[in-house]
C-alpha cells in the first residue's frame, strides 16, 4: 500500500469509528490526519521529482559518457603509440628498434628510416647518437665477412 492509501485508510477508520466532533481527543486525531496527509503528499511529490532528477542525470551520464568517447576515443582502441609494438598503426609493418641514449638513459625507438641516416640528437638530452651497423652494404644483412653473397 502507497503511504497516500494508508493515510487515507486512517481516516476511514477513524470516521468508522464515530466519534464526537467536540471532544479534544477527536481534534487531536483530525489534527494528527491532516498532518500525515500533508506529510504524504510531500513525500510523494518528492519521490517523483527524485525519479525525475535520476533521469536527467543518468540522460547527462550518457552524455558525458558520448563527449568522453569523443575526445578521449574508445578506451578499447590503443590511441597512444609508444612505436614499440610491431601491430601498431602509425608504423604500419616498419620494423622498430629499441635504443638506449648512453647519456641520459632515454629508450628510443627508430625505424629503418632513421637507421640508415647513421645519427641522431637525443630528443632528452641533445646528445648526438651514431648508428654503425657494419654492413657491407649487402641485402642479406650480415656483418661485413659473415655471408655469402657475391
Amino acid at each position: 500500500m502507497e503511504l497516500m492509501e494508508k493515510v487515507a485508510y486512517l481516516k476511514g477508520l477513524m470516521n468508522g469509528m464515530e466519534l464526537d466532533p467536540d471532544k479534544k481527543e477527536t481534534k487531536l486525531f483530525n489534527a494528527i490526519l491532516d498532518t500525515l496527509d500533508e506529510m504524504a503528499a510531500t513525500v510523494t511529490d518528492l519521490e517523483e521529482e527524485t525519479d525525475e532528477l535520476c533521469n536527467v542525470i543518468e540522460a547527462m551520464d550518457e552524455d558525458l559518457d558520448d563527449v568522453r568517447d569523443y575526445v578521449f576515443g574508445d578506451e578499447d582502441e590503443d590511441d597512444e603509440c609508444d612505436c614499440c609494438d610491431d601491430d601498431c598503426d602509425c608504423c604500419g609493418d616498419e620494423e622498430t628498434y629499441e635504443v638506449t641514449c648512453p647519456t641520459c638513459g632515454n629508450t628510443l625507438y627508430i625505424d629503418e628510416e632513421m637507421l640508415d641516416e647513421g645519427e641522431m640528437k637525443c630528443p632528452a638530452c641533445g646528445q648526438e647518437l651514431e648508428f654503425d651497423l657494419g654492413l657491407d652494404g649487402c641485402d642479406c644483412g650480415q656483418e661485413q665477412g659473415g655471408c655469402d653473397c657475391k
